[in-house]
């Protein structure tokens, strides 16, 4: 029996499904989806730089807190050996497995956006995805000492050098030095401006609040029961610890789904018509309103929001994705450029 399904089985005759996820040299993940007829696991056997024994473990238990807020997340299972987690090492490299009972209920990718998306074009499950976030961050959870991928001024993992808004905010002015290089000063003035709004950041941002969250809310690990409501999570590898406001603002943001404010190829049609970016903002702060249904900002949460949201609502990875798109287009650089400045100075927008 192939390795490292004999981890759990015992006899030949079980049915194997292998999803080869690996992304890179550095990457490397398999999963086997494993049914002998009286137990179907999922064999996750995985090696890469942002995951350790201590990490690992400390997912299964960020798992079972997240289980005591009634939320579902399929139970780690012992191996033959009685143990949670496999680690060896070949080649000089550390390859960790580990398996869980296959979930109850299905992904929302695997059900598909024509049943979970109304005519809007909004996800059935947004609210109670918001207000599950609210008890997490009620919680204060204090168990995990690594911050997750949603972390802000600081690497996720050891080969990062800075947060993702940073890097992207390089490569967005990189990639117009390289190709549109007259509009080069304009981007290196907005990078200016956004090395000022980190360090405005810093000077509050480690006071604030904190939990763990499992910090990969995509359509491939949202659970949903048969009437497509929300019911659980799967899959905590980017998991950490995070203020509570950084990851409650990001998730209510990447949580807004209308469909009037995307065009083709990702493109982000709020950058060109206000009225567009005044609803993205009006649906964000709706999100915003479910996770206070149970979790309340403090004072200085509230208070640091606008530093905040000016940081982590300009430079990210679409931006750079929208330049490549209309490159050719005068007017739309322009318009996104202004669009960029004007998120890095805009002090209009409040926590309810």
């Amino acid at each position: 029996m192939e390795y490292p399904v004999s981890l759990y089985y015992d006899t030949e005759t079980v049915d194997v499904q292998i999803l080869d996820l690996c992304r890179g040299d550095d990457d490397y993940r398999k999963i086997y989806i494993a049914d002998d007829g009286r137990r179907k696991l999922v064999i996750k056997y995985f090696s890469n730089t942002f995951s350790s024994e201590r990490r690992i473990t400390g997912w299964f238990r960020l798992m079972e807190e997240y289980r005591k807020t009634g939320l579902y997340c399929p139970a780690v299972i012992p191996n033959r050996e009685g143990g949670l987690l496999h680690c060896d090492t070949v080649d000089g490299r550390r390859y960790y497995t580990y398996a869980e009972e296959y979930s109850i209920y299905e992904t929302a990718e695997h059900i598909g956006k024509d049943k979970y998306k109304n005519a809007q074009g909004h996800n059935c499950f947004t609210p109670d995805v918001m207000r599950s976030l609210g008890k997490i961050a009620s919680a204060k959870l204090d168990i995990l000492n690594w911050p997750s991928a949603y972390c802000l001024l600081e690497p996720f993992c050891a080969p990062d050098t800075a947060d993702e808004a940073t890097d992207c905010a390089i490569g967005f002015v990189q990639y117009i030095k390289e190709n549109i290089p007259a509009y080069l000063p304009r981007a290196e003035y907005l990078l200016e401006m956004f090395y000022k709004r980190q360090k405005e950041l810093r000077m509050v941002y480690s006071s604030l609040p904190t939990s763990c969250f499992q910090a990969d809310l995509n359509d491939s690990n949202i659970l949903l029961d048969g009437d497509n409501k929300f019911v659980g999570l799967i899959d905590f590898n980017l998991c950490g610890k995070e203020p509570i406001l950084n990851y409650a603002v990001r998730e209510a943001l990447w949580g807004v789904s209308d469909k009037r404010l995307f065009g083709e190829k990702g493109s982000r049609l709020y950058f060109y018509h206000k009225e567009l970016d005044d609803l993205r903002i009006e649906l964000f702060l709706n999100n915003t309103s479910y996770i206070q249904e149970n979790y309340e900002f403090t004072a200085f949460e509230k208070s640091a929001f606008p530093i905040l949201f000016r940081y982590m609502n300009s430079f990210w990875w679409f931006h750079l994705n929208e330049i490549k798109l209309i490159q050719e287009d005068e007017n739309k650089i322009t318009l996104l450029l202004d669009w960029l400045e004007r998120q890095m100075t805009r002090d209009d927008i409040r926590l309810p």
